[in-house]
């Protein structure tokens, strides 16, 4: 398996009194990106990790763990950004990764990047089957996407060859804004793609054209049978439900 570097998003507003974000809520013992760093760092697939956040992060972790560190932006892309300015060159692939997926396994990470490298692209983005999240994961709420090839929900993972960042930032920004918006993320890529969304006819493949199209570089959608790089927490009731789910 290739080697590829990862960054991780763990900025971002904090949940409840006490956490500066929610990544450092804590979870049991632990606090939420523990999980999410655990399972990076015992994958074969990964080199470097680079947390970025709040000076709380930099504390946590003990300065000999190994972890590279870099403040946040003013967007998740452009701590993206951040974190991957303080990488060197050595690596061609980085992968970001969002410090709120306590569930993310590191089966999980490998089975992305090796199904990555299947087909030739400059960016993949997961997405996961309703029913797959839905057997592991009963009752959580997600937004999902119906496509003929079935109803998909996204994940929070990203592998983007490193050359191709700094250009295509503006309209990766712009998608992400409207991850969670099927219908407005269907408006953006043009009418014919909504036309086929509403009537159930688009398909991944063509949505993968239509994305390339817009960006100006190839990009893949990797089915993934891991829930888990899926359920993230966006707010109270999640994190209610992630300790349910996690026994703590």
């Amino acid at each position: 398996m290739d080697k590829v570097d990862a960054v991780v998003l763990a900025g971002g507003g904090g949940i409840e009194e006490g956490a500066p974000v929610k990544a450092l809520l804590p979870i049991g013992s632990r606090v939420m990106v523990d999980y999410v760093v655990e399972a990076l760092k015992n994958s074969r697939g990964i080199e470097r990790i680079v947390l970025v956040g709040p000076d709380e992060l930099r504390s946590h972790y003990d300065q000999t763990a190994g972890f590279l560190f870099a403040e946040q932006g003013s967007t998740p892309l452009r701590s993206f950004a951040e974190g991957v300015g303080v990488l060197d060159t050595s690596n061609t692939w980085v992968m970001a990764c969002t410090g709120d997926i306590p569930f993310l396994t590191t089966a999980a990470v490998d089975d992305f990047i090796s199904k990555c490298f299947e087909r030739e692209a400059d960016f993949y983005y997961p997405i996961v089957k309703k029913e797959t999240v839905e057997s592991r994961f009963p009752g959580v709420k997600r937004t999902y996407a119906s496509l003929r090839d079935g109803t998909f929900t996204g994940g929070n993972l990203l592998l983007v060859r490193r050359e191709i960042i700094s250009r295509c930032l503006s309209i990766a920004e712009e998608f992400v804004r409207l991850r969670k918006k099927p219908v407005a993320l269907a408006r953006l890529v043009g009418l014919g793609i909504l036309w086929s969304y509403f009537f159930g006819q688009l398909t991944v493949p063509v949505a993968e054209r239509r994305v390339s199209e817009l960006v100006g570089v190839r990009g893949r959608a990797v089915i993934s049978d891991y829930p888990e790089i899926g359920v993230d927490m966006d707010k109270a009731s999640d994190l209610e439900l992630i300790q349910e789910l996690s026994g703590e």
